[in-house]
């Protein structure tokens, strides 16, 4: 949930968030992730429990609209985080990110990921082709054999990140990554997922991280 900082924590006693539901919410420092400073005014993300509020995460520049009670007031949406660029999503998927099957991962991330990937493919294919046509060629039958070494390395390679980045976007909606065994389902099964795949992601802090796409948003990025 998103709110606004109406009273800062400090030795006097304990800080005060006016959530967008209109309710007001108690918190500690130590609620505030990496102990970070709420002044009054600061618009923040946080998990309401009770009358208090945890996991706590200052939005640097998002927008906050105070909640106008028993009105249709609208409320101005979450403002997107600029999107860190396609191909260094797909390289830190193949790097840092190996084996990160927690956490979460936006819609840019994943397309960037799948992008790149089948771009390395017909990379792989045009140099397998290039290279069994120089030692496989028969030059009196004008015949060539073809050997898909790079292919089947790169495929076996990118397996394991294929399936971390996709449980992390599933993780991104708020779905358990089990359901990535969808895929095992004949004819729908990878279907189902890639419909999953294009759904946005959720802006507020979840079970596994806050929203990649929405925490500390800069600026507005559309396909993201």
């Amino acid at each position: 949930m998103r709110g606004e900082v109406l009273k800062p924590a400090d030795a006097g006693g304990d800080g005060l968030i006016l959530g967008e539901d209109g309710k007001r919410y108690n918190f500690t420092p130590a609620r505030v992730h990496r102990s970070a400073a709420l002044p009054a005014g600061a618009a923040v993300d946080f998990i309401p429990l009770g009358e208090d509020a945890r996991d706590i995460y200052l939005l640097a520049s998002a927008q906050f609209v105070l909640p106008v009670l028993n009105t249709d007031a609208a409320y101005i949406p979450a403002v997107a985080a600029k999107s860190e660029g396609m191909f260094l999503y797909f390289l830190r998927a193949l790097s840092k990110n190996y084996f990160q099957f927690y956490g979460r991962a936006r819609r840019a991330e994943y397309w960037g990921y799948i992008l790149f990937y089948c771009i390395a493919l017909i990379v792989c294919f045009v140099a397998d082709f290039l290279v069994s046509a120089a030692v496989f060629r028969d030059y009196d039958k004008d015949i060539a054999g073809f050997l898909p070494i790079f292919v089947v390395l790169f495929y076996v390679y990118s397996l394991i990140p294929g399936i971390s980045i996709t449980i992390r976007r599933l993780h991104d909606q708020d779905m358990s990554g089990w359901l990535y065994l969808i895929n095992f389902i004949p004819y729908i099964g990878a279907i189902i997922i890639i419909i999953l795949m294009f759904f946005d992601s959720r802006p507020h802090p979840n079970k596994h991280g806050p929203s990649p796409k929405y925490g500390g948003a800069q600026t507005v990025d559309v396909f993201a």
